[in-house]
């Protein structure tokens, strides 16, 4: 993520992005593993409360490689909340629901990130052109910081939709089906290689793709699979985002 940094933004702006950057990841991710565990403690599991994440503390929660990934490649993870099925009043409701609370609270966490990204709109709108340069950044800091909570949790939350072994999704498709179904067998022994391979040659085809640009650079970049299926789904998202703020803002 940190590729949209160019030569021409000024100290400032970097600064700015930076900080405001990994300061959305950090939320997106901590509020996404802390959904977890909350949400196995209401389905009777207390595993992730008894080893201490059941917590909104960052600290407990982070992955630094993970932090660094999404930081630099634009992918990433946290520590996973330890959660145990066999302790679920209702395994299958339980499976699901702990599986969907991550995605779900990423997107509440990105509408809430889009009100208050409206709330400082309207805020400037009203006040008009305003000429202290410490008023001026700390009003980017925070519309920067609004703007990169609301794309990153909807790309935590496309991402880990996917029906690939270790994300939600497929512990969402591997509860509604036979657990030792060939595709379930499959991903869990080779799902992680699949997911990284996806990544790596979406990560490959997108940069040959800008390269080459024009149709041809379209037709390249369309095999970026993983790439593609999140703009998809965050652009659909962020259109009506944008719908709502036309017509809120005029």
């Amino acid at each position: 993520m940190l590729s949209i940094i160019n030569s021409g933004m000024s100290l400032q702006d970097i600064f700015i992005t930076i900080i405001t950057m990994i300061g959305a990841m950090v939320m997106a991710l901590t509020v996404h593993e802390f959904a977890h565990g909350l949400v196995a403690k209401l389905n009777g599991d207390p595993t992730a409360k008894m080893s201490g994440r059941l917590t909104l503390n960052p600290i407990k929660h982070l992955d630094i490689m993970g932090t660094l990934a999404l930081l630099f490649i634009g992918f990433g993870w946290a520590k996973p909340v330890p959660i145990n099925p066999n302790n679920f009043n209702k395994q299958t409701k339980g499976i699901v629901t702990v599986s969907l609370a991550g995605v779900i609270a990423n997107l509440i966490l990105a509408i809430i990130n889009f009100i208050l990204l409206l709330i400082m709109a309207v805020i400037v709108g009203a006040v008009g052109g305003v000429s202290n340069n410490i008023v001026v950044v700390v009003i980017n800091l925070f519309m920067s910081l609004f703007t990169y909570g609301i794309v990153i949790n909807l790309t935590l939350m496309a991402f880990n939709l996917l029906p690939i072994y270790p994300l939600d999704g497929f512990h969402v498709v591997e509860a509604f089906t036979k657990y030792e179904n060939k595709y379930c067998v499959f991903m869990r022994r080779y799902g992680q290689f699949v997911l990284f391979g996806l990544l790596i040659l979406g990560s490959i085809m997108s940069r040959i793709g800008s390269a080459v640009g024009g149709s041809a650079g379209r037709i390249i970049q369309s095999f970026d699979f993983i790439g593609s299926y999140i703009r998809l789904i965050t652009g659909s998202v962020e259109s009506l985002f944008n719908i709502v703020a036309s017509a809120i803002l005029g």
